[in-house]
């Protein structure tokens, strides 16, 4: 995790990287998901290799992000092109009372889902057919074929340019609606910015090696969050960068993805 991040230091040490506080308060209604996500697109992620962690030109690297090693994806799998939207919560988790709504900063159906903790993220992604991506498929997706690039579309310093190839949400105080921003290379959106992305596995150092589809620690005390937001300076953006938080906290600026395994 980065020493350098703006942001709060939580209670058992992990900091999580990003300039708004956590909060705990708010809550999303819990009630059953129906089974299909309205408007989600789902893009096929093929196999490969590729180097997870620090690459050799980024002079910003923390501790947590090395040592750099082979990953290999050994199947294709599917993840949503977006992250997944309040409309789209909202269509399969109605509502609950004023207090468990989105911030007002949240003004339409296609920004982002907020205040969702690990456990409700991982629930809406099963309840679709899906699940949460390992942190080494989001890292893997999020260089969209680029291996080596410090961010999703190269070493281009980022931008807040609508429709922009390197424009992500960052440096400001609310996301963008999803897709404001060119996609990466494989056709995902906002992989970088607007919100930070909780992943299944477990925070933890990385270990020498070359494994293939790494599911993480067996347990651990916070998950992985992935992406950066909207809150951050462009060192949270990296694709390497990585951060951690506790699976029942609720955060302003957390989202999720889902993804999903596919047939041979």
């Amino acid at each position: 995790m980065s020493g350098s991040r703006a942001g709060w230091w939580l209670s058992n040490g992990f900091r999580m990287g990003a300039s708004y506080l956590l909060l705990a308060c708010a809550n999303l209604s819990a009630q059953a998901p129906a089974s299909v996500v309205p408007a989600a697109t789902w893009v096929r992620i093929p196999a490969g290799s590729f180097q997870m962690g620090c690459v050799p030109s980024d002079t910003r690297c923390e501790a947590d992000e090395q040592p750099r090693h082979t990953v290999t994806i050994g199947r294709p799998f599917d993840l949503m092109a977006t992250e997944v939207t309040v409309g789209m919560y909202r269509a399969t988790n109605p509502p609950a009372p004023p207090e468990q709504q989105q911030p007002p900063w949240m003004p339409t159906p296609d920004h982002p889902v907020t205040i969702v903790n690990w456990n409700e993220a991982r629930t809406f992604c099963e309840a679709v057919g899906g699940r949460l991506p390992t942190e080494a498929e989001w890292e893997y997706a999020a260089r969209g074929g680029r291996d080596g690039a410090v961010f999703p579309w190269g070493d281009q310093p980022p931008t807040d340019r609508t429709g922009s190839v390197n424009g992500v949400a960052f440096e400001s105080d609310s996301p963008k609606p999803v897709r404001s921003f060119a996609p990466n290379g494989y056709g995902l959106y906002d992989m970088a910015g607007n919100v930070w992305e909780w992943v299944a596995d477990w925070y933890a150092r990385y270990e020498a090696g070359s494994p293939t589809d790494p599911r993480g620690p067996a347990s651990g005390q916070a998950r992985a969050v992935r992406g950066g937001s909207y809150g951050d300076d462009d060192g949270n953006l990296r694709l390497s960068n990585r951060s951690a938080n506790l699976p029942r906290n609720r955060n302003l600026n957390i989202g999720f993805r889902c993804a999903r395994d596919v047939s041979p």
